[in-house]
This record gives structure tokens, sequence and C-alpha cells, in this order.
């Protein structure tokens, strides 16, 4: 009695531990800004790329992408770090002002301004190496790595933090779409304390 007691003391200890690990990454804009206002470090902008992914009838036949990779590097003294992801129609010219972007509106703890203009989705990935981004690229390969806990399929414009801190980092995205092409803008912003 005593051992399964025991036991299950240990379990929840580790479960609550872990949980408590979870809870550190932003998955809210709420919880973004929530991080940030508490923090004693700086942000640092890492700067907006945007990657234009075909409809997978396009790409089949056209002999285009339906995927895009987006390097992210962290300088050093990098403690967490945030990215918007913004799915616009593939022909859409629209930029963020420089008073609307993710470090400005960080920065100066705003609410989450991210524009919305479709319904489409895209498949959204943390890749933790070029061989990873590469095989990502390849449309139509399921066969590629992603880090755990950061994958969302489906998902229109969002923003989310992580802690993983690696030399090597990629996000990905994939539309899904058999008809309409998308434009993804993507931000990344990091937070630390910076040598």
């Amino acid at each position: 009695m005593k051992i399964k007691f025991l036991l299950s003391s240990i379990l929840l200890c580790v479960f609550l531990n872990v949980q408590g690990q979870q809870s550190k990454i932003a998955k809210t804009f709420n919880e973004v800004l929530q991080i940030i206002s508490q923090a004693t470090g700086t942000l640092r902008d890492l700067g907006s790329t945007t990657i234009v992914i075909n409809s997978t009838s396009k790409a089949y036949f056209g002999g285009g992408h339906t995927r895009g990779t987006v390097q992210v590097q962290l300088p050093r003294g990098t403690e967490k770090w945030f990215y918007r992801i913004t799915v616009l129609d593939v022909k859409s010219t629209y930029s963020y002002q420089s008073n609307e972007s993710l470090y400005y509106v960080l920065k100066n703890n705003l609410s989450d301004n991210s524009y919305r203009p479709t319904t489409d989705g895209v498949d959204f990935f943390l890749l933790g190496t070029s061989g990873d981004a590469a095989s990502f690229g390849q449309t139509g390969n399921n066969n590629f790595t992603y880090i755990d806990g950061y994958n969302h399929l489906n998902y229109n414009s969002f923003c989310e933090g992580s802690n993983i801190i690696q030399d090597n980092l990629w996000i990905g995205v994939r539309n899904n779409n058999k008809v309409e092409g998308l434009k993804v803008i993507v931000e990344v912003v990091a937070y630390g304390h910076f040598y």
C-alpha cells in the first residue's frame, strides 16, 4: 500500500513538473504579452519574411511548391522568442505598417492586431535541422521530422512563443488547399539579455 502511494506521488510530481514546463510556452497572444510585461530583458526584431505557396493542384500541374521555410537565427542571449504567422490570399499585396509589426506590438504591449483577411489555413511546423527543412520543402514528402508540440494543422493567422533555443531552427508552412494559393507573412522577435 505504501509503495503504491509513493509511486502515485512520484508520478503526480512528474506530471505537475511537465505541466509547469509546458505552461511556460506562450500559446496565445495574451500569454505572449504577459511574459513580455513581466520580463526584465529586451526584445530584438529578427525580421519579417513573406512566403508564397501554391495550391496543391497548381503545384502538381505547374511544378510549383506547396511549402515554404524560414530560417530562424536567434542571437546569443535569447531566452524566448515569438512568431506571428499571417495567412493572406496569394494575390494580396498587404504588409504590416511599422507600427503594426509584431516587434512594435510586443514592445509597446498593445493588443493583438493580427490581420485575418481569409479563412484559409496553413499547416505550421517548427523544424530543428536544415535537413528537416530540406525534407519538409519537398512537396508531397511527408517523411520529415519536426519539434514535438510545435505543429498546427490548418491554422489561420496566429501568434505564439517558444523556449526552444538552438542554433538551427526553421519555421515551415504548408498549403493543403487544392485550389487557392496562399501568401504567408512570418515575423520573428527574440527576447533575452543579449551580449
